[in-house]
């Protein structure tokens, strides 16, 4: 993968590439300062203040800048001078490390948000069809390797302008013996491509097994009361570590791979140090001042080259994650297939009419349309119950109101306007929306009633919700009344407690069109009740739009819909289709007599 490719992953900015270079251009220059120094050190060792005829340009700068200042040049002040660019270096390696540590973590959390912002945008169907833990993998696990990928290549900047530096200082000592170490890095650096190739492999399982792990160990958790009541605890526990084993054994063969470059490098570097001593000693007649420099530098250069190449593949292990997040993030703002209008929604006057809608899923081949030629008149101030088997299309019509889907026949009107002239976002809070199953957060009843609103409300609002939907009694009854936590997905409701709050909320919101999706189908009967005693109390005030299996909670709708296959075949009132003796009567007969 070519090094602008992953530029243009990593999520970092052009002014942080910049300062992460210039520091580590300051960090190589005073590293390059402080060994260069050692050179007038071991050289006054060898032969005192009487320098040499082979003698540095160093000794030269050195007393000059002595004579100027009046310093005498003797062994103490030759080692100060050589610790002032050390402790400069060490400050600027401080800031190094500090300003790589947020970079590293200013774009991990960059990719988050930006993933978490496409992800919300995207298209539902996509998001549907993604699942939910292939995407909460790529948005953490998946990114905390990708923040190890933007980590290795930071490093890699500073390692190859320390390795530039060492070879220049090397190259100043002896271009014959520099020559030597340049070639045994180059041949040292093709033996190790072969592990850094395989861990680009290894790489990329990796970023397929999380995603498998965080899919198997969240659907598990999901379904842990359908695994208790079947006492299939250890059958999930055996499937879920021998997934897990499987991420663990790809971990460990980058490990293995990592090793291998590891026993490669150091004899490979110790065989060409020595080859130089032989070479330098017999053939150049290196002083011992000299080759003691030489080597102090080649050591050093052979640690960061050393590292240069284990950063190699621990970035080609990890940069498959980055690689992952980012086809997410871009198969999300691809799947955005509904653009926005820029017309304001301000409520429903007439009605909401399907004008010959139809829709299937475009993406899939042969697929049969999951809406056919449906034709259906909402008036303002109704209630319109949808009723039919399981894949019928009740959700998927009540779904291209809000535009949560797009229709692929005919057009959907508000008031005589077709919805794609709406500005989305205010079409979609102009309309209440209650599933099946309530959606809640950890948090307190009162965050969960206020949630999405863009002003606060009154506290007259909040007690007329509460009352409509018939929360005010057990939320009384609560030791914290409205601060009182909920719990994860509010757990510690009741399945009706949570339903009725979710109802509060909408009546909160205040939408003109309240669509309820099976709000009682796992309701007992006493908290059926109250969602239908709740709704009777908005009657005419909003247009509903009830999709039920349970017969019982449409009896009273202005006008109940019969989808079968996608089509329309009956409608009409309760007492209409009793007597018409169809589909309904057979549905209405199931459920009365089974």
């Amino acid at each position: 993968m070519g090094v602008g490719r992953i530029y243009r992953m990593l999520a970092l900015t052009t002014r942080e590439i910049a300062l992460l270079v210039a520091l580590a251009c300051l960090y190589a220059l005073f590293e390059g300062i402080g060994v260069g120094m050692l050179a007038p050190v071991l050289q006054y060792i060898e032969f005192g203040d009487a320098a040499p005829q082979s003698s540095s340009a160093i000794w030269t700068a050195l007393q000059g800048f002595a004579e100027a200042i009046g310093l005498p040049i003797t062994l103490g002040t030759l080692l100060l001078l050589a610790f002032i660019p050390i402790i400069l270096r060490q400050f600027v390696y401080f800031a190094y490390s500090y300003y790589t540590a947020r970079v590293q973590q200013r774009a991990a959390t960059r990719l988050r948000s930006e993933g978490f912002a496409a992800i919300a945008h995207g298209d539902l169907a996509w998001v549907m069809h993604e699942g939910q833990g292939n995407l909460v993998s790529n948005l953490t696990a998946q990114v905390m390797r990708g923040g190890a990928a933007i980590f290795q290549f930071v490093q890699q900047i500073s390692t190859s302008l320390l390795v530039t530096m060492y070879i220049a200082i090397l190259l100043f000592l002896s271009w014959q013996l520099t020559a030597i170490a340049v070639v045994s890095v180059g041949l040292i650096s093709i033996l190790v491509r072969r592990s850094v190739t395989r861990s680009r492999r290894l790489g990329a399982e990796t970023a397929e097994r999380n995603n498998e792990v965080y899919t198997v160990i969240g659907e598990r958790i999901g379904a842990i009361r359908l695994i208790k009541m079947l006492g299939q605890e250890d059958r999930e526990t055996r499937l879920v570590t021998e997934v897990v084993r499987k991420l663990e054994n790809v971990q460990v063969r980058i490990g293995i791979s990592r090793g291998i470059i590891e026993v490669t490098i150091d004899p490979l570097q110790m065989l060409s140090v020595f080859g130089i001593v032989y070479v330098g000693v017999t053939y150049f007649g290196a002083t011992l001042a000299s080759l003691s420099l030489f080597l102090f530098i080649l050591l050093r250069l052979n640690q960061k080259v050393k590292d240069f190449n284990v950063g190699r593949q621990m970035l080609s292990a990890n940069i498959d994650s980055l690689v992952s997040v980012r086809d997410t993030i871009s198969r999300a703002e691809d799947s955005r297939d509904i653009k926005s209008g820029a017309r304001a929604f301000e409520g429903l006057s007439e009605s909401i009419v399907f004008d010959h809608v139809g829709f299937s899923y475009q993406e899939e081949e042969g697929e049969e349309a999951v809406l056919r030629d449906v034709n259906l008149t909402v008036p303002r101030g109704s209630q319109i119950a949808l009723v039919g088997r399981s894949g019928a299309g009740k959700s998927t019509l009540v779904d291209l109101i809000p535009r949560l889907r797009e229709v692929t026949h005919g057009r959907v009107l508000i008031d005589g306007v077709p919805i794609a002239e709406f500005d989305l976002r205010s079409l979609r809070r102009g309309i209440g929306f209650m599933t099946q199953e309530a959606v809640l957060f950890n948090d307190t009843i009162y965050g969960n009633l206020v949630y999405g609103l863009e002003r606060e409300p009154t506290a007259d609002a909040v007690q007329k919700a509460l009352e409509r939907s018939y929360c005010l009694g057990f939320i009384e009854q609560l030791p914290h009344g409205l601060d009182t936590e909920i719990g994860d997905r509010g757990f510690r409701l009741s399945g009706g407690q949570r339903q009725r709050l979710s109802l509060a909320r909408v009546f909160l919101e205040d939408p003109a069109i309240i669509i309820l999706d099976e709000p009682t189908s796992a309701l007992d009967s006493e908290s059926e009740e109250y969602i239908q005693r709740a709704l009777q109390s908005v009657r005419h005030e909003k247009t509903l739009i009830v999709i039920a299996h349970r017969l019982s909670t449409v009896q009273r709708a202005d006008e109940i819909i019969v989808l079968d296959r996608g089509v329309i075949v009956e409608q009409g009132t309760h007492d209409e289709l009793i007597e018409l003796d169809g589909s309904y009567r057979k549905l209405f007969d199931l459920q009365i007599y089974r």
